[in-house]
């Protein structure tokens, strides 16, 4: 592998962070405050295109392993999904002068198109990375690194220039929230378009690459569904992303209530962004020196510790809350280093034991645990807050929001994030056999087999 290569992924990754950040975090405010569409149908839209989003996500993985392009099995869904995802996200921010059903309709689209495609540009980018590092695990865990500080240092520039740069143009009567997924999403296609070129003889065109170790589509689920050490991947990371993604669905609650200073949570997101992006390079080494599952066990671990804490002594006290998180992410730099390799390591320990190369379609769901986090995180965010005593009340025509007990919810938030962490680090250690010399034993011999 040259040694340029890792850092085509890094950039690559900046792009994707940045050409897809507009829709994930300023969709719902665009809709409601600026097209005019209400709240519940706004809700709706998501809710619809979260469940195609879903369901493409289970099918992505063997329609670009059944394919065969010119452009090579992964470059050619790299540039065909970067495409779909940017017309989509341009028909979610268009906002044309015609009426709301229409507009929503056109909204909707948008958001499967930004979204489903998705999918087989991730399936496409760690397809392409086995290709290019063939039976070196350290040149997966070098690419992985590279992807994780690419996305670190893209949230940086998201949390820092995005809104600024967005009520910029809008004040000079432009359609900033457009203008700017326009220019992020031209950093995207140009950073994919690059590693497309660069990575041409590492996934070329081969008429007979079809009839290489061949599985039909219902043998692909069925070998997949007795993979099971795949299924401890899968929940367990699922529960690293439902912990992460539940600190971002309840964090704002928490400067309003316990700290009673909302203003603090853009200064919190911004620090915790950079501590995120330097803790990436930094734990890259430590993660690489400890293997791969080892680095999960200690992510959790400090995820169990950290919040802990911060569920005993955070109440009323920001900046222990914002040291104890910057902590955690040091430990969540370590998982997010190996993460997608523990799911490749589970594709080639399929592809061993069954001669069937489906590797492409394990790969896919490396896309899941966000999806599935997205999900739980919202109902353990509404439990939280069914249980410290929030209640909304219309004084004067105006809503009215309280909560009477913020410090129960400060210890709710730790200890059942504590939990999660807990119970994935408890699998990694009982039910995770595959070590990285075991890994390493699958990859060489799975690459004999290819050869």
């Amino acid at each position: 592998m040259p040694k340029s290569t890792p850092w085509l992924f890094f950039f690559q990754n900046i792009g994707m962070a940045l050409g897809t950040s507009v829709p994930m975090y300023y969709l719902m405010y665009f809709l409601t405050d600026f097209a005019g569409i209400t709240p519940a149908i706004a809700g709706a839209i998501l809710l619809i295109s979260r469940v195609a989003d879903f369901l493409f996500a289970l099918v992505a993985g063997p329609i670009v392993q059944k394919s065969n392009m010119k452009w090579g099995r992964y470059r050619s869904w790299l540039l065909i999904s970067v495409v779909l995802v940017q017309i989509g996200i341009f028909m979610m921010f268009i906002n044309p002068d015609i009426p709301l059903g229409a507009k929503a309709i056109i909204v909707c689209i948008g958001y499967i198109l930004q979204n489903a495609p998705m999918n087989s540009l991730i399936t496409a980018q760690y397809g392409l990375m086995a290709n290019i590092t063939g039976a070196s695990t350290e040149s997966r865990m070098a690419i992985s690194a590279k992807v994780l500080q690419g996305i670190n240092l893209a949230t940086i520039i998201v949390s820092a220039v995005t809104l600024p740069f967005i009520n910029y143009i809008l004040a000079r009567g432009g359609n900033g929230f457009l203008v700017v997924s326009m220019i992020y999403g031209a950093a995207m296609l140009i950073s994919t378009l690059v590693m497309f070129v660069k990575t041409k003889k590492f996934d070329t065109y081969e008429q007979s690459l079809k009839n290489v170790m061949s599985v039909g589509v219902g043998q692909m689920y069925g070998q997949t569904l007795r993979n099971f050490q795949l299924w401890v991947v899968l929940i367990a990371h699922s529960l690293s992303m439902t912990a992460i993604l539940s600190v971002a669905a309840v964090g704002l609650y928490y400067f309003q209530y316990s700290v009673g200073n909302v203003n603090m949570q853009p200064v919190s997101t911004t620090i915790l962004a950079i501590v995120a992006c330097v803790a990436s390079f930094i734990m890259a080494p430590a993660a690489r020196k400890i293997g791969k599952r080892n680095s999960a066990i200690a992510s959790a671990l400090f995820g169990v510790v950290c919040m802990t804490l911060i569920g005993l002594f955070a109440h009323q006290n920001v900046w222990f809350y914002i040291v104890t998180s910057a902590v955690l992410g040091f430990g969540a730099a370590l998982v997010g280093t190996v993460g997608v390799n523990l799911f490749l390591d589970a594709a080639e320990y399929q592809l061993y034991k069954t001669g069937k190369d489906s590797r492409a379609f394990v790969m896919s769901l490396y896309n899941l645990p966000m999806k599935i986090g997205l999900a739980v995180s919202s109902l353990i965010a509404a439990f939280m807050l069914d249980n410290s005593g929030y209640t909304q009340k219309i004084v004067d025509g105006s809503l009215v929001t309280s909560m009477s007990d913020p410090q129960r919810f400060v210890w709710w938030f730790g200890m059942i994030l504590a939990a999660i962490y807990l119970v994935g680090m408890l699998m990694y250690i009982f039910l995770y056999k595959i070590t990285d010399a075991k890994a390493a034993e699958y990859v060489a011999e799975n690459q004999k087999r290819l050869a």
